[in-house]
């Protein structure tokens, strides 16, 4: 027997990976687009278009960053691989939530400098 007995069995990983693979399927950008539709709009929210459509975007890229991420968890073979990923990918996330904020801020910014021109 040279089976490591902290490999993750593959039926497992194949399980996985195909509710990974139904889950992927859901289309996230359609629910999200129903809950914006469901909010009532108002003058001033329409100075917030662009705003929110970055965040939108931002969401999306989040969700699709997610299911890459667990899509590899499910090919991995060890636990220490598993950890190797959860680390990179929590490097990665912090990385890209400081620079979406940053600009996220930026575009608040205009639209106050903007608001208050008019």
């Amino acid at each position: 027997m040279n089976e490591n007995l902290f490999e993750i069995p593959q039926a497992m990983r194949d399980l996985a990976e195909q509710d990974l693979t139904h889950a992927h399927a859901a289309d996230f950008e359609d629910k999200t687009a129903r809950v914006g539709m469901a909010a009532m709009p108002s003058p001033m929210a329409a100075s917030f278009t662009d705003v929110r459509e970055r965040a939108m975007d931002f969401a999306k890229e989040n969700a699709e960053s997610a299911c890459a991420f667990a899509g590899k968890v499910c090919n991995a073979k060890t636990p220490q691989e598993i950890l190797t990923l959860q680390t990179r990918f929590a490097q990665d996330r912090t990385q890209t939530f400081i620079k979406n904020t940053q600009e996220l801020c930026g575009l608040i910014g205009e639209m106050v400098q903007k608001s208050g021109r008019s």
